[in-house]
């Protein structure tokens, strides 16, 4: 079977599991109650501030950290921002966990630690 196939399966498969279902509906809820989805897509956009600004080579400071962590205490007392990011985070880790699946049935044949080539280097 074609590798393509077989992640069109795991799209529906995927689509089709409980974690997708209960994300879908945990949405649902989020969208009919404005004040959670406010605070949802706070955190959100705060995360990737932070994450972006990470990667830019800047420096997050504590403060933010903690902002950060303060507008995430608050909303996990929400009962339907809390559903929806435990939902969020369950899929989220059948999505990680598929990836090193993957990552592991390729690693043999794709280095990507660098190891092999300094090692080559050091024998030359």
């Amino acid at each position: 079977m074609n590798p393509y196939d077989y992640a069109h399966g795991l799209a529906r498969a995927l689509r089709e599991s409980e974690w997708y279902r209960n994300l879908k509906e945990a949405k649902k809820r989020l969208e009919a109650d404005p004040e959670a989805w406010r605070m949802a897509h706070d955190i959100r956009r705060r995360t990737v501030e932070l994450q972006l600004k990470a990667m830019g080579g800047q420096t997050v400071t504590t403060e933010e950290q903690e902002q950060l962590r303060k507008l995430q205490e608050v909303a996990m007392l929400h009962s339907v921002v809390r559903a929806y990011l435990e939902a969020e985070s369950r899929l989220s880790v059948v999505m990680d966990d598929i990836q090193r699946i993957l990552a592991e049935a390729i690693a043999p044949v794709v280095d990507l630690s660098g190891e092999r080539q300094a090692e080559t280097t050091e024998h030359q």
